[in-house]
């Protein structure tokens, strides 16, 4: 690959393309996307990256066979914008010292690239994106508001003081809930702890969406929670998943 430039531009290109289905994970205690190499030659062989390569084929080359695919992604590789990696299971984590995590499997660097069709990739490369830009403007904007606001017409800042009263109250009563939601559930172990006790709002603190954290309005032991649920929805595919 002659051209310099090629392995970031094919990576520019490819970063967050559908056809990877890259899945997100821990390596070195932070979150990457990681993909299996079969995924990256599929990619380099759809229409977007063949439109591109008719266009400008020294920052694209084209793909004639499996040997220019493989020598594609080994120039990702020299140029560190992809790492080998390998997916541990939960036992593996514990032998690496690693915390096993429910939605984001570790992934531990690999020394070297047999470029297998199931041999998992790291992104090494993080371009900037519209949402990263409007995330910083909104900083910027929001800490001048805050140093101008003695300047502020009397009606604005009557208007922040009604509002942060109203997340205050908002507080409140969420701190409330969940005092007596603790309160009812230690009561309740004495009448129904066969069932794990009784809960208010079983998902208040589970990951999962605000209006998730209230539904269902009551529930016993865990297995009304998003977690238990997850993880049983989990459990079902891999058994479907071996009896196939």
């Amino acid at each position: 690959m002659s051209n310099p430039q090629s392995p970031l531009a094919i990576a520019s290109l490819l970063r967050r393309h559908k056809l990877l289905k890259q899945r997100q994970g821990l390596f070195q205690s932070r979150h990457v996307d990681f993909f299996r190499y079969k995924r990256f030659v599929r990619a380099l062989n759809s229409p977007e990256y063949k439109s591109k390569s008719s266009k400008q084929p020294d920052l694209y080359p084209p793909i004639e066979n499996e040997e220019d695919s493989r020598n594609i992604f080994i120039s990702l590789i020299k140029a560190q914008l992809v790492v080998p990696c390998s997916k541990l299971h939960s036992g593996e984590c514990k032998e690496h010292g690693l915390k096993p995590h429910k939605d984001y499997p570790n992934l531990l660097l690999s020394n070297k690239a047999e470029l297998q069709p199931d041999e998992y990739y790291v992104w090494n490369y993080n371009p900037k994106t519209f949402t990263d830009y409007l995330i910083v403007i909104g900083i910027v904007v929001g800490i001048l508001g805050f140093v101008c606001y003695p300047l502020w017409p009397h009606s604005m800042r009557r208007i922040v003081y009604y509002l942060s009263l109203g997340m205050l109250g908002l507080i409140g009563v969420f701190f409330s809930i969940a005092i007596l939601r603790c309160v009812i559930y230690l009561l309740s172990l004495a009448f129904v702890s066969e069932k794990g006790g009784f809960w208010i709002f079983p998902n208040l603190f589970e990951d999962c969406g605000v209006f998730e954290s209230f539904k269902p309005f009551y529930g016993y032991g865990e297995t009304e929670c998003y977690s238990y649920i997850k993880k049983q929805k989990r459990r079902k595919r891999k058994l479907d998943k071996k009896k196939k």
